[in-house]
């Protein structure tokens, strides 16, 4: 009877610790894969250069009207271990319909770029548009100073520079009052971006931190994981990492504590963020993002690492400070002066 009893104490044991060695290696690999995932969601923004297209399904109201056929691609790069200025980061939006390229907009080392495919886009407002729209831009590109609207309705690129507005404002200073204020807050503007690009380790670093503390990760096969982030907690989160670093670096005063707590509580306690995502070779190649408070609306978003960052347009025609203030010209002077005094053109940041 001992013997027996001795039997199957050790059989008991054996299959218990069998068992919660399973368990554990269970909790281990599902630990890995969360840390895999936050690892790749990270390495998104982290990545010399990002390219997302963004599509989206079964939108809510008249937004469904760009269900399927519209998509944007959001491509963002910076030069690693370059001094941190807006000099070294670039960006570049497309919006797209079908497979036709709408308008490209790009900032590149301190410049802004624009095309746009006119005959397209009023296509999509009525068949007459383009041919009002583009008489109208030709009797106007006609005139001294105006020529590059030529090159808008051809679809060519179009550029200008942070130095050329502030140069088009300090010529407008004499006729508008509040070029004076535009051009301080042109300067600032820039100034700001610069700050905010310094902070860029600490917002990476806090966004990490946060995603890393919050998000729920549920893994459905090989590749495919879905995920869920509560939206107050980790703004919460995300706002208590960055308000102080903001603070010092731009030398401002910052939102109240008070203030800020209030935003965060107007966040719906049982408001999440749901996604499945894919990830493979430890990248995030896609990620399927639902809309809060619908049914079923979601955005699809493919990630991509392209090896070529964001360069300017080559053949940009580049605006000139008269090119700007040749705009004004069209406006009698009497409103300008009366528009100047209501602050109209200036820009408070």
């Amino acid at each position: 009877m001992r013997l027996r009893r001795k039997i199957v104490t050790v059989i008991v044991s054996v299959a218990c610790g069998l068992a919660l060695a399973a368990c554990g290696q269970q909790v281990v690999a599902k630990v890995k894969a969360g840390d895999s995932v936050k690892t790749a969601l990270t390495g998104v923004f982290n990545s010399s250069t990002t390219r997302l297209d963004i599509t989206a399904q079964d939108l809510p109201g008249i937004a469904s009207l760009a269900d399927g056929s519209f998509s944007i691609v959001i491509t963002t790069s910076r030069n690693p271990g370059t001094s941190a200025s807006t000099q070294d980061e670039s960006a570049e939006l497309s919006i797209y319909h079908g497979s036709t390229d709408l308008m490209d907009l790009s900032t590149v080392g301190g410049s802004d770029y624009l095309r746009a495919d006119l005959a397209d886009i009023l296509v999509l407002a009525g068949p007459t548009e383009y041919a009002a729209i583009s008489g109208d831009l030709n009797t106007l590109a006609a005139r001294p100073g105006f020529g590059y609207l030529h090159n808008l309705l051809l679809g060519q690129w179009l550029g200008i520079s942070t130095s050329t507005l502030v140069s088009a404002a300090q010529q407008l200073a004499a006729s508008l009052p509040s070029a004076a204020a535009s051009i301080a807050n042109v300067q600032k503007l820039t100034q700001n971006l610069q700050k905010l690009s310094q902070l860029r380790v600490t917002v990476s670093s806090s966004f990490s931190q946060a995603v890393r503390t919050w998000l729920s990760i549920h893994q459905d096969s090989a590749d495919e994981y879905s995920v869920t982030l509560p939206v107050r907690s980790f703004a919460n989160a995300l706002v208590s990492e960055l308000a102080k670093p903001v603070e010092a670096l731009l030398n401002e005063p910052s939102i109240s504590s008070a203030d800020i707590a209030k935003g965060l509580n107007d966040i719906p306690a049982d408001l999440s963020l749901n996604a499945n995502l894919w990830v493979t070779n430890g990248s995030v190649t896609k990620i399927q993002a639902f809309i809060p408070r619908t049914t079923s609306g979601y955005l699809l978003i493919g990630v991509s690492h392209p090896s070529a960052p964001v360069a300017a347009p080559t053949g940009a025609s580049m605006l000139t400070a008269g090119d700007i203030t040749a705009l004004y010209g069209l406006v009698p002077t009497g409103a300008l002066k009366t528009l100047g005094t209501a602050g109209v053109g200036s820009v408070n940041l």
